[in-house]
């Protein structure tokens, strides 16, 4: 028995690393989130509970009692550790295990403290039991391995930072800097196409707004005679986008939304504004929308020129967002003209226009330059945009870093745009939002179906506040066919295949990885 119990340990130790290392990739390596993962799949799955219930007992048997009883025990554990949590994929559907530099050296980490408690265990008589404790214990062995390799990585990232500082000062182009709770990756394209064609500008490409991603964009992409860097900025806490600033000084900060995206990490809103108003602090311009009444606030505090963007009816605005008369566009004006027109249905969002319209008129871009290119805006792939598929059905792929905002907007373009037809949300609900998550997805849930669309809920992780949501929005049970439940994105799509025809629309609402419930 213990030789069945010491092999079974083994494998489950190969198990649960290989997992909770792509956990821990997936969670951009922040020590700790494995645990914050597995106590997901615990409130969302009990079953699990009662998994990690058979795993931390049988390892305690398995050092603590008589050597009869102990390799029984050593067995269950290892079992039960290298299963937890179900039905969460070892090697992932969607996104793998890339073994670069990083996970390499992590995973040398945690095999050499595997080794150690095996070690341990051996040194007391019970070598089987060792594999089962550290199968059982690998989410934390994970998370100690990304907190004891913090200071090696940082120093690594360090000198790409130094290099990329230095060629940054070197060629020494205007730097715009774009931050936000949403919408960020938009502005920052909208500036970008907005300066194309009057100046030089380099963007960070797709969601490169941290130390490496910023560093990789100027080392790679930057060449002399760059005159505008247009760079985003992210933040999970307060100092990350100070640090940035630090050795990417803006010329002119932007923020183009504070809520509560990353609320679970932040804490509080006052904190998320607080982390965000750091990208104001070297600038010489900001640039707020202060339809927001905590950006109004910030404003105010501003000893810097501010170019105050907000929408229609908002007090002493340098742009301004409004209605046009048909209601199904939205124009964009300074100084009382007109400068151009977007529509609602183009994936792009009022917020992020007015907000690069503002940063470019900052810069000094003229006017009329501006308006012949705001009709050809377009939204990034992923965020709100909108195709046809072959059989017909009317799609809007909103999957990207969902948004309450931004959700409520893509459902509004789904009833307009297939008012008739018959309308589908495929979501697992939007996370992140801290203490404001079950509310903000039952809010979202009651939205659609009010407004007669089929709610179609993907996974676990807001299962229970989707459904209250649906119920609340549609008057009546969630049995009626305004909710179906599916386990994964797989079944939400044999069910749209299956289920709509042409004529019919589908908003898929966020995407989340395969590490979540």
């Amino acid at each position: 028995m213990t030789i069945i119990a010491g092999i079974v340990g083994a494998l489950a130790v190969v198990v649960a690393a290989a997992r909770w290392l792509r956990v821990l990739q997936r969670e951009h390596y922040i020590a700790s989130s494995g645990l914050v993962v597995a106590r997901r799949w615990i409130v969302c799955r009990p079953h699990n509970a009662l998994l990690a219930a058979i795993a931390i007992l049988g390892a305690i048997g398995a050092i603590t009692t008589r050597a009869s009883i102990a390799a029984p025990c050593a067995l269950a554990a290892a079992t039960a550790g290298g299963a937890f949590p179900i039905p969460m994929t070892v090697l992932g559907h969607d996104t793998r295990l890339r073994m670069t530099r990083r996970a390499t050296t992590l995973t040398a980490v945690v095999a050499a403290l595997a080794l150690a408690v095996i070690a341990l265990t051996a040194a007391f008589g019970r070598w089987y039991a060792g594999p089962a404790l550290a199968a059982v214990a690998m989410v934390v062995l994970v998370d100690a391995t990304a907190a004891i390799t913090a200071p090696f990585e940082r120093r690594a990232m360090e000198r790409h930072r130094d290099r990329a500082a230095a060629k940054l000062r070197t060629i020494a182009p205007t730097v715009i800097a774009v931050t936000g709770s949403w919408g960020k990756t938009s502005t920052k394209q909208h500036i970008a196409d907005l300066l194309n064609g009057s100046v030089t500008a380099l963007a960070s490409p797709a969601s490169f707004n941290n130390t490496g991603g910023l560093s990789r964009t100027i080392n790679d992409h930057m060449s002399p005679g760059c005159e505008v860097f247009v760079a985003e900025m992210g933040m999970y806490g307060p100092g990350e986008i100070r640090a940035l600033c630090a050795w990417i000084p803006p010329d002119i900060g932007v923020i183009c939304a504070v809520g509560p995206m990353h609320l679970e990490r932040a804490g509080s809103i006052e904190a998320i504004l607080a982390a965000k108003a750091e990208i104001l602090e070297r600038a010489s311009q900001a640039v707020l929308w202060v339809s927001n009444p905590l950006l109004a606030d910030l404003a105010e505090q501003q000893t810097i020129k501010v170019w105050r963007v907000g929408t229609a009816g908002t007090p002493d605005l340098d742009v301004e967002i409004r209605d046009n008369e048909h209601g199904d566009a939205f124009e964009v004006v300074h100084d009382g003209r007109v400068l151009g027109t977007c529509s609602k249905d183009s994936g792009v969002h009022p917020e992020n226009v007015g907000c690069a319209v503002a940063a470019t008129l900052a810069y000094g871009i003229d006017e009329q330059a501006l308006a012949s290119r705001l009709a050809h805006l377009t939204s990034p792939d992923h965020r709100a945009t909108t195709a046809r598929s072959d059989t017909g059905v009317f799609v809007i792929d909103d999957t990207f870093n969902s948004n309450p905002q931004g959700a409520n907007r893509a459902m509004q373009s789904l009833v307009r745009a297939v008012p008739d037809g018959r309308r589908a949300v495929v979501t697992p609900g939007m996370v992140e939002l801290g203490r404001t998550q079950a509310d903000e997805n039952r809010r979202f849930a009651s939205d659609v179906t009010a407004s007669g669309s089929t709610l179609v809920i993907v996974g676990y992780t807001n299962r229970r506040a989707l459904l209250a949501g649906a119920s609340e929005g549609s008057g009546s049970n969630t049995n009626d066919g305004t909710v179906v439940r599916v386990r994964d994105r797989d079944a939400a799509r044999t069910w749209v295949r299956a289920t709509l025809r042409a004529g019919d629309g589908v908003l898929w609402e966020n995407d989340l990885p395969d590490h979540y419930p």
